[in-house]
């Protein structure tokens, strides 16, 4: 990156390892004669099956300015690679597949978000409208932003986290704007046409600058935990933590947590991400801080809900690829679906885990399996 927008100080980088070593395939001669290397000023990347085919094209949000920098989707050319000898031939065709925007690009993730099964892509962006590209099932597709209402045009986004908070089976949207109201869209259906209605309590959309937005069940509890990752630009500004409640009638409860060490309020917070180191069953978070000084990284572990039950499920490609942009669901007899996301783009300065997680409920000292 190197430039806040436009024309960047260096080139984006892809590394094939090959030759006993890690190499740079944007820096092959092919790549640098079809000018895929962009020297754009770049924030978020997304690995994107536009096809079905199992094959991922890489979606870039560049920071445009004007006219310089526009969004590209990187993809290989089959017939202009040849693999036995390690070159791979990259070409940019975000032009006909119907992405190439000008921009503040940030955030993006990436799932079946309007579509049954195919990769959709959501955008939050600054200084101009959010995308939400609906796949047309062919590799093209169409922003439908706005008239599913989440183009949001006058905010700043930043960290965003695909999830199903009422479980209805549909997926929904939050992510945070900087120092602005923070969304928690549902997906709804009036009509025949997709909506989305924003949900967020006046605590949830309260202002802050905020980075990354993570969506995850630290307690195995089946509810969804919500955690904004801030950073203290010019003073403290805490990290929060919302669960998020389903209930039978009406939307779901949004209620605010403690969320204990990993409240950080000098902390400069960039990106964040959950995983489960000790194979417990339970979700760890990680942060990570700098930008403006150095700050070491932050390792937490939950102290709720180590008698429930957890599944960790890892869907893969039929090449054997992690199935980024894949959705999971899991059905248990008394609380229905619950739905995952296998994020191909994990939101904004961070990359999740290609994992699956859900819990159920013990009934009194269950065991936990993976």
């Amino acid at each position: 990156m190197g430039s806040c927008g436009g024309v960047a100080t260096y080139t984006d980088k892809l590394f094939k390892f090959r030759n006993s070593r890690w190499e740079d395939i944007l820096s092959d001669e092919v790549n640098v004669a079809r000018g895929v290397a962009s020297l754009f000023a770049g924030r978020s990347v997304a690995c994107v099956d536009r096809t079905g085919s199992g094959r991922y094209s890489i979606y870039i949000a560049n920071y445009a300015y004007g006219n310089v920098g526009p969004d590209a989707l990187i993809e290989m050319d089959p017939e202009a690679s040849d693999l036995s000898r390690g070159i791979l031939a990259l070409r940019d065709v975000a032009t006909e597949a119907g992405v190439s925007k000008y921009t503040g690009g940030r955030g993006v993730s990436v799932g079946p978000i309007l579509s049954s099964s195919a990769s959709d892509i959501f955008c939050d962006n600054e200084n101009g409208p959010n995308f939400l590209f609906h796949n047309r099932g062919d590799g093209t597709f169409v922003d439908a932003a706005a008239s599913a209402g989440v183009d949001d045009p006058h905010q700043h986004g930043r960290g965003v986290a695909l999830a199903d908070f009422n479980r209805d089976g549909k997926v929904d949207i939050v992510y945070g704007n900087w120092n602005g109201p923070h969304r928690l869209y549902l997906q709804m259906s009036a009509h025949g046409k997709v909506r989305f209605r924003d949900i967020a309590s006046p605590k949830f959309s309260m202002p802050s600058p905020v980075r990354t937005v993570i969506a995850a069940d630290f307690d195995n509890d089946q509810e969804l935990e919500i955690f904004f990752n801030n950073f203290a630009h010019r003073s403290s500004s805490a990290n929060r933590l919302f669960r998020v409640i389903r209930r039978e009638h009406g939307d779901p409860l949004i209620e605010e947590l403690n969320p204990g060490d990993a409240l950080e309020p000098e902390g400069r917070g960039t990106g964040g991400v959950v995983t489960d180191f000790d194979g417990d069953g339970m979700l760890d978070l990680i942060l990570s801080h700098g930008e403006s000084m150095a700050q070491p990284l932050s390792v937490f572990r939950g102290n709720q809900g180590f008698n429930n039950n957890w599944l960790r499920v890892v869907p893969r490609t039929r090449f054997g690829a992690f199935a980024r942009g894949a959705k999971v669901v899991l059905y248990t007899k008394k609380s229905g679906a619950h739905l995952r996301i296998i994020d191909g783009g994990s939101g904004y300065l961070c990359e999740m885990e290609p994992v699956a997680t859900s819990a159920w409920v013990s009934q009194g000292q269950g065991e936990g399996g993976q």
